[in-house]
């Protein structure tokens, strides 16, 4: 079956009621629409224009908790130019605005420790393999963006492949990018916290209610299993986990006593904090 383009509304598997508005190939439609409701897609889609405005606000909120500026350490579009045509390609929009960016910001675009081995590439070192555009490694395992449906593709030991219940592309960059980000920041911890907060499967909605009082949950990022959260002013991070088997934290801030606090305010959460000091 010919997998053509289609144009529309769609809401996105995982995403609850959310819609997007936009053009995707028909193998990334996971069912069609009934009544007034939307068709949805598989998680692991090409990005609408909305998601990819979603993602670059979020990156440069995530520039200013990091450095406590507007700092820009995008990469410029000459830099970007000479890329596509060292590669022979054009960058698809997601992948484009990231480096536009971020691309030359190591707070944003690697992690702090040094044994995971995850980087997004420079983009003197981004390549082409099979039609997909390799842009990031964890240890040797490496993530790419098919240069033509602008879905995330994996790799086994012989061939690149589409696994389509995976994050999308906008989706996995909003989650690592700040993940790196809390790994740079001053302190750093990861909890793990019990009860209430382990059982419930929608992250997002249970971090607005318990975590307001001195962060916001990001409403632009709509996994049910993980939340992202923050206070620009204050400069701290968060993102919490809850999947119905366990519930962890990760947290960044400026001082040691505000994780302290934060684990005393909700259910005195016990925190490891990293080894590395940052400063």
């Amino acid at each position: 079956m010919e997998d053509v383009k289609l144009t529309g509304t769609y809401t996105v598997d995982n995403c609850a009621k959310k819609e997007f508005y936009g053009t995707y190939y028909s193998s990334e439609v996971l069912s069609e629409g009934k009544g007034d409701k939307a068709p949805k897609l598989v998680q692991n889609h090409g990005a609408s224009d909305e998601e990819i405005r979603n993602m670059e606000q979020w990156l440069k909120t995530l520039s200013y908790i990091v450095h406590g500026s507007d700092i820009s350490l995008g990469c410029t579009e000459e830099q970007i130019e000479d890329a596509e045509n060292r590669l022979g390609v054009s960058l698809p929009a997601e992948l484009r605005i990231y480096y536009r960016t971020v691309g030359n910001d190591p707070l944003l675009t690697t992690d702090r420790n040094s044994k995971k081995k995850d980087r997004y590439l420079p983009l003197d070192e981004i390549h082409v393999s099979d039609g997909n555009i390799v842009y990031r490694m964890r240890k040797k395992e490496p993530f790419a963006l098919s240069a033509v449906k602008r879905q995330m593709m994996f790799r086994d030991d012989e061939a690149w492949y589409w696994e389509r219940n995976m994050e999308s592309f906008c989706e996995n960059v909003m989650i690592t990018a700040a993940i790196f980000a809390i790994s740079h920041m001053k302190q750093s911890a990861k909890g793990r916290l019990k009860g209430e907060l382990v059982t419930s499967l929608q992250a997002r909605k249970l971090a607005e209610q318990q975590f307001s009082d001195t962060f916001r949950a990001l409403d632009t990022y709509y996994h049910p299993f993980c939340a992202l959260f923050y206070n620009e002013r204050e400069r701290r991070l968060g993102w919490f986990r809850s999947n119905g088997m366990m519930a962890d934290i990760l947290i960044g801030t400026q001082t040691a006593k505000e994780i302290e606090d934060f684990g005393e305010m909700h259910g005195n959460i016990k925190f490891k904090y990293s080894e590395v000091s940052h400063y």
